[in-house]
């Protein structure tokens, strides 16, 4: 997927994952790291993000002789483009929790190398589609817990993964493909667990 860039002024050099990008996207860019040097350019890393350069483009639509810009343009695109690849049908996959009045728990939901979602003791219900992040044939899905500032406590906190249908606004699993539990006995250090699932 490629994503449209607008011009924005600016009085520093921007550069992602090493690329210099003068003109920036209307884009967010999730978990990176912002680096600013003695000069006041600003370095970005953001995995999971590929900056290319596109060639020029053309007033006559086709190429050469008339080019409307001299320098070519970056072109951020997010690895994998997992919305736009899935093929499954929504309403038929999906993530839900079950808090029963736990603490300190923070636990990463991740698909096919993606994080869809952070689960933190405390929330309300989550219902998660999950067919955007899914392909057809063998998913991995991984439960990464992760330590946080409050001491773990309190009851136990579940996530379920698996098929289910939506019968009048309510969504039904009848046998789940993935549980992970989450207790207070639990190390408070990270830790992980993988999953596979084939989606017909």
């Amino acid at each position: 997927m490629l994503l449209a860039w607008m011009n924005v002024a600016l009085a520093t050099t921007v550069y992602i994952n090493g690329v210099r990008a003068d003109v920036l996207p209307a884009v967010t860019l999730p978990n990176v790291t912002v680096t600013v040097d003695a000069k006041g350019d600003l370095y970005i890393s953001a995995p999971g993000y590929k900056v290319e350069v596109a060639p020029p483009t053309y007033s006559n639509g086709y190429g050469p002789p008339v080019p409307l810009q001299n320098n070519p343009q970056p072109i951020a695109a997010p690895l994998p483009p997992v919305a736009a690849a899935s093929t499954v049908a929504p309403g038929a996959w999906w993530l839900v929790t079950e808090d029963n009045q736990s603490m300190g728990q923070i636990v990463d939901v991740v698909v096919n190398g993606t994080v869809v979602r952070r689960v933190q003791s405390g929330e309300p219900q989550l219902i998660l589609d999950l067919a955007p992040y899914l392909h057809h044939g063998a998913n991995t899905i991984a439960m990464n817990a992760i330590s946080g500032t409050t001491p773990l406590g309190g009851g136990i906190l579940n996530l379920y993964v698996g098929r289910g249908s939506n019968v009048s606004g309510t969504i039904r699993i009848d046998a789940p493909d993935v549980r992970y539990s989450r207790r207070a006995t639990d190390s408070a250090a990270s830790a992980s667990r993988q999953f596979t699932i084939t989606v017909p």
